[in-house]
């Protein structure tokens, strides 16, 4: 006869077998339906068809960078942005000022301090192709309806400490995903959470949102945190948002040199 001992860790991994496959049942039937319904949601909250449209955004603010999870001094920014590829963001201004541009595979940068011109290198365009990829509005308005995309239902999540959610994962086709939680409440982004690639280095990432503001009937988040391996690694406080705001090429394109950069 089994002692009571042994009967006890018979039952515990019996347990642990069936809470195994329960969660592997749960893994098999991601309930897609309702992961799209709870993103729909979100773009309602965000202003529907107005959210769902824009083209162009451009934003003023100030970028704190955190080093070792201790803030730094801030940066006046201005940030232009073209979907689906193009962005150019401005720091500072005169001789500090610093400009990262980027146009679907290529971009440059400009920095007053050096008075130079540059091409950005092979992993900086590969950087801002994931930042762009793992962008909330791009995961909103497009990522999950591309090609080969599968959405999961999570259900509740704790996204950080005391915070609950209803969170999505989207699966891409490359193997890649993103996992974005929603206020239970008020239906807007929490947090997302993806991974980045760089070299043979794998990093953890999260941006999570607060402070939604309506900008011409369109909820922003107007303070970013963005965390790395668990650690924050910067802010974005955005005064001042506009949207569909005509963008002349020439703000992407790499200047002839210093002079033409205004």
């Amino acid at each position: 006869m089994k002692s009571l001992k042994a009967i006890f860790l018979s039952l515990i991994a019996l347990a642990a077998i069936v809470n195994a496959d329960a969660a592997r049942q749960e893994q098999d039937d991601p309930d897609p339906a309702r992961a799209a319904a709870v993103i729909r949601e979100a773009i309602k909250a965000r202003g529907g068809d107005a959210y769902a449209n824009v083209t162009t955004t451009v934003s003023r603010g100030q970028f704190t960078p955190f080093e070792k999870g201790i803030s730094l001094f801030p940066q006046n920014f201005v940030d232009y942005i073209a979907y689906p590829d193009r962005e150019r963001t401005e720091f500072g201004k005169s001789d500090s000022k610093f400009v990262q541009s980027n146009f679907g595979n290529s971009g440059w940068i400009y920095d007053a301090k050096q008075k130079a011109i540059r091409d950005q290198t092979d992993e900086q365009i590969k950087n801002f192709q994931q930042t762009i990829r793992y962008d909330l509005d791009n995961l909103l308005r497009r990522a999950w309806q591309e090609p080969g995309a599968k959405l999961v239902y999570l259900g509740r999540r704790e996204a950080w400490r005391n915070t609950f959610s209803e969170a999505v994962r989207i699966d891409f086709a490359d193997g890649a995903s993103a996992t974005l939680h929603f206020d239970m409440r008020t239906k807007l982004p929490l947090m997302t959470e993806y991974k980045t690639v760089n070299g043979e280095v794998t990093t953890n990432n999260q941006a999570r949102f607060f402070r939604w503001v309506a900008f011409n009937g369109i909820q922003y988040p107007t303070i970013q945190d963005f965390y790395r391996e668990g650690q924050q690694t910067a802010r974005a406080s955005f005064d001042t948002v506009s949207f569909n705001v005509n963008i002349p090429e020439k703000v992407f394109a790499k200047p002839s040199n210093i002079k033409e950069v205004k």
